[in-house]
């Protein structure tokens, strides 16, 4: 495709950098926030203080007393006061004496020992997040600076001295310590640096500079910068590989459940490695369904406190880096013994589920187990099957009837959610094909059909009824919790609603936002999309707690992870409180005691989100990359957001956001209107906003900072070639230089077709128009009314 760029664009227009807030308002914020014993996030914090400090603002100040440890993030988002929910900010320290070990020292000068088996790879010099245990000993829940750790960061030159800007915001700016010679002029603008943290006895940190950031391949470059970034774990220790390797390929029935002539069977991606579950479904003499769902025992390898133990819960989760994977467990146990490869002898812990002839679950049933997995599909294959395609005949005749039964009982489960008023948010999910040397050199776009749903019901059960069973046995449990959305968070995403042209009045309850998300299916693709995204912005994440409050988007009461023990680390504590229940020998000591599965929760919690950033910057550099490689090149985009200084935009090929400066927009003056949150034209009255597609072209790609800026072509979304391999569907975006192919002319029906569905688009198209402007004009008379 021939490039439309005659000169390079500059960037998005700098700003300042915002600064914290003064010291009045600093401790009117944490006057405020000590009145909240739940703490509170950001958005509750700027209503709370009457918006005295709000926005960018508010999020810097937030940060910088998250490095003093005068505040601390209790939960993604939501910040509390040092002390006031039961978690400080500490010092680690030496312990004097022959004793050894780790003391912690708190804000009021106390010093009490740390708990030796859930140090999470914390030691002496570093800050830490810490609880107090029942047993007086010290749990750590996050560590906040690590001394002796490497960051990466670029070098700002201030009035006090050189400092270290982290690209890792936790981190905040730390200033250089010592000398730097060697370096001559290497640290120019924008120059990525690696240093080493060092914390002194106050809890005060410096950084010493070592290397220049080393230009390697893409695929070296790009893993190794995002490890640094969120201090991701390395190669395992020698004690756990070699604990790991202790383990024989053997598996003795001994006092399991002999399920090896049971029809079980995996579905998994065609990439996939570590098969966490297996699934089976009969009918008893009743009529009635029993859904096996048989999760890796992994709890029988890795026990309690043992070193397995202790870097399953530093890790708390696999990390998943394109062609790349940290695992939570040594190779040989997430992809040898515990993963449920067919036609192997494998333990289980299984859950038999009994379902009435209306899908009601009518009883749960634990026990440990050794199956043998009959058969391994693909998410493709599993589709084929369901929807009857050519060529499953391959399959046995047993396995095709029990996998289209399981497909309709799934189906039957996600009805029956729905009804509770389980919300199905949409989503594309971006996966890149990279080269030999790992640059990006194709896109897949996925999302969840019915195969997908399948095993994706099957597991919500699964979660649903053992969190159920162990309230039922009052054995505490690690629930994963969904806390309602803040009210004012759901007042703005009505606002943007009702903006793009949609009646946002009845989304106040959860059976109302449910309907309106139905509605959006009828929207354009990429407006449906970008809408479904600013819905999921509105919520509040997902979390692992001790105190069951509930999910709220799955509409379950009770629910927590079990499936998944392979992967995530507390899957593995449910595991144990499950096999401790049953009075399993070996499982009569599993840590029951609040304080320290409340530990255990809020640090799983925080390494979730370490890994989450960790996956969301390494798609981001890549998408830099693809695009780096396309300068020029238009692309079809969707308006996510509006500022005063331009748009952002998602490009849809990508899933990656990019910005258009204000000064590209040549066709007009355009102002921004904080009301409906889009750019107007001064002379035309265009409105540019939320959802509205057009066509772009890259202007510039700044792969270290992930930033992408572009040039307006056109108002009008592109059409871009579509290319469907059998497996999903790929957008291919032409070479760089390479001319459009001309159209191919299509048969009369299919001309009348489009020419049909085009009017019908418009159509669609003027109405939104109409009852935005309706609504926009009622928006103006409350506000009339309001002044």
């Amino acid at each position: 495709m021939k490039s439309r760029l005659k000169q390079p664009l500059r960037g998005a227009p700098s700003r300042a950098a915002p600064t914290p807030a003064s010291a009045s308002d600093i401790e009117a914020l944490l006057a405020k926030l000590q009145e909240l014993p739940t703490g509170a996030t950001a958005t509750q914090l700027a209503v709370a203080l009457g918006g005295t400090i709000h926005g960018r603002e508010l999020g810097v100040t937030l940060r910088k007393l998250v490095e003093q440890g005068r505040v601390l993030e209790v939960r993604p988002g939501r910040y509390q006061v040092s002390g006031t929910g039961g978690e400080f900010s500490v010092i680690l320290e030496d312990a004097e004496g022959d004793t050894g070990g780790v003391l912690a020292k708190f804000p009021d000068g106390r010093v009490l020992p740390v708990n030796p088996n859930y140090l999470i790879g914390a030691g002496p010099g570093d800050v830490v997040q810490a609880m107090v245990g029942e047993d007086e000993l010290v749990l750590i829940t996050r560590i906040l600076r690590r001394s002796g750790r490497e960051v990466v960061g670029t070098v700002n030159f201030k009035p006090g001295g050189m400092v270290l800007v982290c690209d890792n915001r936790r981190e905040g700016e730390l200033p250089v310590l010592g000398t730097f010679s060697g370096f001559s002029n290497a640290y120019q603008a924008g120059k990525r640096v690696v240093g080493t943290v060092e914390v002194d006895p106050t809890g005060a940190a410096g950084v010493h500079l070592t290397r220049i950031l080393s230009d390697e391949s893409p695929e070296v470059a790009d893993f190794r910068y995002v490890c640094l970034v969120h201090d991701l774990p390395g190669q395992f220790p020698k004690e756990v590989t070699d604990q790991a390797a202790a383990y024989q390929d053997s598996f003795p029935l001994g006092n399991r459940e002999d399920l090896r002539q049971k029809l079980v069977y995996t579905i998994d991606p065609a990439t996939a490695k570590d098969f966490d579950d297996a699934i089976s479904l009969e009918q008893d003499g009743q009529g009635r369904w029993i859904l096996g769902v048989h999760i890796a025992d992994v709890s029988h390898y890795v026990t309690q406190h043992s070193p397995l133990d202790q870097e399953a819960a530093q890790r708390a989760t696999s990390c998943y880096l394109i062609n790349r994977v940290i695992p939570m467990l040594p190779e040989n146990l997430s992809n040898g013994l515990c993963s449920l490869v067919p036609h192997r002898d494998r333990y289980c812990l299984s859950a038999f589920l009994t379902l009435d002839k209306n899908l009601k679950l009518i009883d749960t049933r634990l026990a440990e187990t050794l199956i043998n997995s009959r058969h391994r599909l693909t998410y493709e294959e599993a589709l084929d099957v369901l929807e009857g395609r050519a060529g499953t005949e391959k399959w046995p005749a047993d396995l095709l009837a029990v996998v289209k039964q399981t497909g309709d009982v799934a189906q039957g489960l996600r009805r029956a959610r729905e009804k509770s008023g389980a919300l199905n948010l949409f989503s594309v999910e971006h996966r890149f094909q990279l080269d030999v040397n790992g640059v990006p050199s194709g896109i897949a776009h996925e999302t969840t059909d019915i195969s997908h749903q399948l095993i994706e019901e099957c597991m919500l059960l699964a979660n649903r009824a053992v969190a159920s069973w162990l309230e039922k046995h009052k054995t505490p449990c690690v629930y994963r919790i969904h806390e309602e959305p803040d009210a004012e968070r759901i007042k703005l995403f009505a606002h943007l609603l009702e903006v793009y042209g949609l009646d946002s009045s009845r989304i106040q309850n959860r059976f109302g936002l449910q309907k309106m998300l139905f509605d959006l299916a009828k929207e354009p693709p990429a407006a449906r999309l970008v809408l479904n995204l600013l819905c999921l912005r509105s919520f509040k994440k997902a979390v692992y707690s001790i105190d069951n409050i509930g999910h709220y988007a799955l509409a379950f009461e009770s629910y927590c992870h079990f499936t998944s023990p392979i992967r995530r680390y507390p899957d593995l504590l449910v595991h144990r409180l499950v096999k401790c229940t049953l009075r399993l020998k070996g499982y009569h000591d599993t840590e029951q005691r609040r304080g320290y599965l409340d530990a255990l929760a809020r640090q799983s919690s925080n390494l979730e989100q370490r890994a989450e950033n960790a996956e969301r910057d390494l798609h981001a550099r890549k998408a830099t990359r693809y695009l780096a490689a396309r300068i020029g090149e238009e692309f079809a985009g969707v308006i996510t957001g509006a500022t005063p200084g331009g748009l952002s935009v998602q490009l849809t090929e990508t899933g990656m956001d990019g910005f258009v400066p204000l000064r590209e927009l040549k066709d007009d003056f355009y102002n921004y209107d904080a009301e409906r949150f889009a750019l107007v034209g001064k002379r035309s009255g265009r409105v540019l906003g939320i959802g509205e597609e057009l066509t772009v072209l890259v202007a510039s790609a700044d792969i270290e900072r992930s930033d992408v800026v572009l040039g307006l072509v056109s108002r009008q979304p592109l059409t871009r070639r579509i290319q469907a391999d059998g497996e999903s569907t790929r957008f291919t975006a032409g070479k760089k230089n390479e001319p459009r192919q001309p159209a191919r002319k299509e048969p009369p029906k299919r001309q009348e077709h489009d020419s049909k569905h085009a009017a019908r688009l418009a159509k669609q198209q003027a109405k939104r128009e109409e009852r935005k402007e309706r609504r926009l004009e009622r928006l103006a008379k409350e506000k009339r009314k309001s002044r």
